[in-house]
């Protein structure tokens, strides 16, 4: 479906994701945040927006540099002088010289690529692992948010026991809260 959706409707609809997540106040007392680049190909979410949101506050924005022979991912340090290049499957990534490693046990906000999610916080993200394993790395209380221009479906059948819950999920019309939110806490 997301591939019918025009460049206009892409931006449109992550203005909207942005708007909801300007609302869920706690997320931006935060200091280190991951988040993904979108890859214009696959018409994803324009993180862009968020970013340029997060420097402007100036909050410390990593995102992930893939190791496609391990499936693992880096933090690399993201400012507004990071000079990108395309990388495999249309991946944006800091050319070698600019690539600062961050440290994973700083990440406190975690925004993570997905196609879907359901209606408990599970995600189907592109079947390689890289944000499974990465979380897996993480500190126990960060904040995993999903960014989907879709509302969640009921279920995801094939749920393995290394599949890992999101926290929150925005879309364009709603925002979800997962296991240890509630909205008490906005």
């Amino acid at each position: 479906m997301r591939k019918s959706f025009s460049q206009k409707e892409i931006i449109k609809m992550s203005n909207e994701i942005f708007s909801h997540l300007k609302n869920i106040f706690f997320i931006w007392e935060k200091t280190y945040y991951h988040i993904f680049l979108p890859i214009r190909e696959y018409k994803e979410v324009n993180t862009f927006i968020i970013i340029n949101f997060l420097l402007k506050i100036g909050k410390c924005v990593t995102i992930p540099c893939s190791n496609f022979r391990n499936f693992s991912i880096e933090n690399c340090l993201f400012h507004e002088n990071t000079i990108l290049t395309k990388k495999k499957y249309g991946i944006l990534e800091p050319i070698p010289m600019h690539k600062s490693i961050v440290s994973i046990s700083l990440i406190e906000i975690i925004f993570i690529p997905l196609l879907i999610f359901d209606s408990k916080g599970y995600r189907i993200g592109y079947g390689k692992g890289f944000y499974d394993r990465f979380i897996s790395l993480c500190e126990k209380n960060v904040i995993k948010i999903g960014l989907s221009f879709f509302y969640p479906i009921k279920k995801i059948k094939d749920i393995h026991k290394n599949d890992l819950l999101i926290d929150i999920g925005v879309t364009p019309y709603h925002i979800f809260f997962f296991k240890k939110f509630n909205k008490e806490k906005l």
